[in-house]
């Protein structure tokens, strides 16, 4: 693969090429074993993958090693005098705290799980048992995985840190907001349960429904409640594991 002056920029992209390129700079030639080792990768098929990226800014000597070719060396150059600026650590502020606390209550109280059987309801839908079920199963799933998942993002963003203080400050601000939410509804009784029926079936000359399940408001802001850490702390989990992979 060819390198070209327009395509360097994408080459370059990601930092285990950079590493790569700059570990060669440092030695005359590098095995491939040692040369995965010092640039910390753990996959073969992804670090094969880089090197076929890098194309012709490396090469391989008569005994098998990797070198920089004179390209190469051209490129070390170039990323010295032109180095990656590096995002700046920042404590996450209240006001972003609340703010995306705010977004991830909102996605926990949109939770499709729940308001598509509301719509159901309205129009009269039935629905067997085991959709019922799933509907139960997309509750929950979307308040383990999306909130936090969404929090987390906004916060890394905004932070530039994994640092756990600032990581669950909007979920925290977020539980304040669902707790408020829900002394509201038990206070004020305005909860509502939809109420989920069988197709009707007919007996003798009657036609009977029966009753499949109910969902409740109040299930959605408990059940949000619960959730809201979980979910931020599985989102960090998941970063940890495809950084190792």
């Amino acid at each position: 693969m060819t390198v070209d002056f327009k395509s360097l920029n994408n080459v370059l992209k990601h930092p285990m090429r950079r590493s790569i390129v700059l570990a060669l700079s440092e030695r005359e030639s590098v095995s491939y074993v040692d040369l995965m080792n010092l640039v910390g990768a753990r996959s073969t098929g992804k670090f094969n993958y880089h090197l076929k990226v890098l194309g012709d800014l490396i090469a391989k000597d008569q005994g098998g090693k990797y070198v920089l070719t004179e390209k190469g060396r051209l490129t070390v150059q170039f990323l010295e005098k032109f180095p990656e600026k590096q995002p700046q650590q920042a404590p996450l502020s209240m006001a972003d705290a609340v703010l995306i606390g705010f977004v991830g209550c909102v996605l926990m109280l949109c939770n499709p799980g729940f308001w598509t059987p509301f719509l159901m309801a309205v129009y009269k839908v039935n629905v067997t048992l085991l959709l019922f079920n799933v509907f139960n199963w997309l509750i929950f799933l979307f308040a383990l995985i999306v909130p936090g998942s969404v929090m987390w993002l906004l916060t890394v963003r905004r932070a530039h840190s994994h640092d756990s203080y600032d990581l669950f400050k909007p979920p925290f601000a977020a539980f304040i907001l669902l707790l408020i939410l829900l002394l509201v509804v038990f206070f004020t009784g305005f909860s509502f349960t939809i109420t989920l029926r069988t197709p009707a079936t007919v007996q003798g000359n009657e036609s009977a429904v029966y009753l499949v399940g109910q969902l409740s408001l109040t299930t959605i802001f408990v059940l949000s409640l619960l959730l809201i850490f979980p979910s931020v702390f599985l989102a960090e989990t998941v970063s940890k594991i495809r950084k190792k992979l």
